[in-house]
């Protein structure tokens, strides 16, 4: 068995606390730094995960070596520092979006090959099971064929007191910190590429800045049509998070698990077992590590990349209020 991979976690703030649950739970990966300008988070993240940190990147590879990291850093800040990871000969896995703009996402595509090391995005909802049990029963024919899908992502968070509200380093509002996640559900379960989007932003409540509820619609290359909708003003997580309605039947899926049912009949019929974070950051880090270990899955940078020219795609429609082709150019 080979040696554990030694992580470095770069931006020690709240989504880092669910990487490194996963790092110091598997037993291929030993989390030995973090890394966080902030004296505050560097003295939480060695306390809490029992691991040397540092004030900056330079600082950590003067001092040790690592195999792999995980950014947690905003937006702004990801290609730069992703860069310096991987020139320094680490495998990357970092948060979505890939980059506030898909220039900046395709050339870290390309950085990446030229370096040889994996980097993969934290697309945690490509790793729930749900999703996937969902899928396959589409493809089956369980409800027909796809003729609407819904994606609903809206909980009242205090976004007015982070980072995520200031557009030069975070990118966007909603749109730019949930969109990612909204099109990884679509993808895990429809399998359909969006064609056209148009969008329309609500009244700014949380901050003057950026936007915080969005409705976006889409439609597929297959004529499928779609709403994504996203908040941090209203609370919709005692709902379903998705809902596919086909020619035969229809299909949800819940915080709580899945169900299906054919039209006409009263009963729907239980699937899955719930979103679980936990699991779902545990699937995708176990997948980095294989994929660090054994090559490059360029597949993952697409849909990364893809998600970075759809949510480019919403900002132009919600500023032009009409519908914008959004069709794949590569």
């Amino acid at each position: 068995m080979s040696a554990p991979m030694k992580f470095a976690i770069v931006g020690c703030g709240a989504i880092a606390e669910a990487h490194a649950t996963a790092i110091l739970a598997n037993d291929e990966a030993t989390l030995t730094a973090g890394v966080d300008p902030d004296e505050v988070a560097r003295r939480k993240a060695a306390k809490e995960w029992d691991c040397a940190t540092f004030a900056s990147i330079d600082d950590m590879l003067k001092e040790t070596e690592v195999d792999a990291a995980c950014v947690c850093t905003p937006p702004a800040h990801h290609r730069q520092i992703t860069e310096q990871l991987l020139r320094s000969g680490a495998h990357v896995l970092c948060e979505k979006p890939l980059a506030p703009s898909p220039a900046d996402a395709q050339a870290l595509v390309e950085f990446a090959k030229r370096t040889g090391r994996e980097l993969m995005v934290s697309s945690k909802y490509r790793y729930v099971g749900d999703l996937r049990e969902a899928r396959e029963l589409i493809r089956q024919g369980q409800i027909g064929r796809p003729v609407y899908g819904e994606v609903t992502f809206c909980a009242q968070i205090p976004a007015g007191e982070k980072w995520t509200v200031h557009p030069s380093v975070s990118g966007g509002g909603v749109v730019m910190d949930n969109a990612c996640h909204a099109f990884d559900v679509l993808a895990e379960a429809l399998d359909e590429p969006i064609s056209s989007i148009r969008a329309a932003f609500g009244q700014r409540t949380v901050s003057a800045e950026v936007e915080d509820t969005a409705e976006v619609q889409f439609r597929t290359e297959s004529g499928t049509l779609g709403r994504v909708a996203l908040s941090w003003t209203y609370f919709t997580k005692d709902l379903d998070y998705l809902m596919v309605q086909g020619t035969e039947g229809a299909l949800r899926v819940g915080w709580t698990g899945g169900l299906v049912r054919k039209h006409g009949e009263r009963e729907w019929t239980s699937f899955g077992s719930g979103y679980n974070k936990r699991t779902a950051f545990a699937n995708l880090l176990e997948d980095f590590v294989e994929h660090a270990r054994n090559g490059q899955r360029q597949e993952n940078l697409e849909h990364a990349v893809r998600a970075v020219e759809l949510i480019e795609h919403i900002y132009r429609a919600e500023q032009t209020g009409l519908w914008q082709d959004a069709q794949a150019t590569v």
